[in-house]
């Protein structure tokens, strides 16, 4: 097991150091051609960008919003550079025709506070919150080093994850979110929690908030489940035209 805390060793259970959380839910007469899109256009180019490693899409079991989509990337710099904003500043035809049926967006640009874990799990719960002012610092230790480490331990939690959001990355504007119908919000901090079932993640997640709301000052915990519906990831490490791999489980 490798638990990262901004000192990184060469294997983690996240597949780089730099992150793009983006939760949504969907207009229901676009459902389809979401799909579509997602698994045959949006997320080999998103792929196809340097650094980044890999994409999941997950579908809520408990929660909202419905969907939550997690990229991968070597580097912070990879999730905010110069090749992905001229992606998001020349979005297809087909990306402009869905972006409008999104409906409460959050989408963070992070990077990496901490990573645990033995690999990746078939549900994902995730925890949105803010810091109370002031505050971070001590928040940030007590989970890094008290609250967090011990969960990954915990029977059918293969991941566990902090990122904190670069909100000056996160809010850059660019043409593709002039299709969107409504501004995202950005949540600061965002904990994962991933396993073998919804039962396992949750009980983990419902200890971890019980243990984190005291600190954050009656800052709220936004969680939610989610089940992995597809997966790809660039599988040849050592060059960034080489195969993605691809899994979709469910639609």
């Amino acid at each position: 097991m490798h638990s990262v805390r901004l000192d990184w060793s060469d294997s983690m259970s996240l597949a780089g150091k730099g992150v793009i959380a983006i939760w949504q839910d969907l207009a229901p007469e676009a459902r389809q051609d979401y799909y579509e899109w997602h698994n045959r256009q949006h997320v080999p180019e998103r792929l196809s960008i340097p650094g980044f490693r890999r994409a999941r899409r997950f579908i809520a079991v408990s929660g909202g919003p419905e969907f939550y989509t997690l990229y991968e990337a070597d580097t912070p710099e990879d999730v905010s550079g110069q090749a992905y904003l001229e992606r998001l500043n020349a979005p297809t035809e087909w990306t402009r025709r869905i972006m409008p049926a999104f409906r409460n967006m959050a989408r963070s640009v992070c990077r990496v506070a901490y990573s645990a874990g033995i690999g990746e799990g078939g549900f994902m719960l995730t925890q949105r919150f803010a810091f109370p002012p002031g505050k971070k610092s001590g928040v940030v230790s007590a989970l890094c080093d008290r609250l967090l480490p011990p969960l990954s331990d915990l029977p059918g939690i293969v991941g566990v994850h902090l990122c904190f959001t670069d909100e000056l990355a996160s809010a850059i504007p660019t043409f593709e979110k002039k299709f969107r119908a409504a501004d995202d919000l950005t949540p600061p901090c965002v904990a994962m929690i991933e396993g073998s079932s919804p039962g396992y993640v949750a009980a983990a997640g419902d200890w971890l908030a019980g243990q984190l709301a005291p600190l954050l000052d009656g800052e709220p915990i936004d969680t939610a489940v989610y089940q992995l519906e597809h997966a790809a990831e660039v599988t040849d490490s050592g060059n960034r035209i080489g195969t993605v791999k691809f899994l979709s489980l469910r639609q």
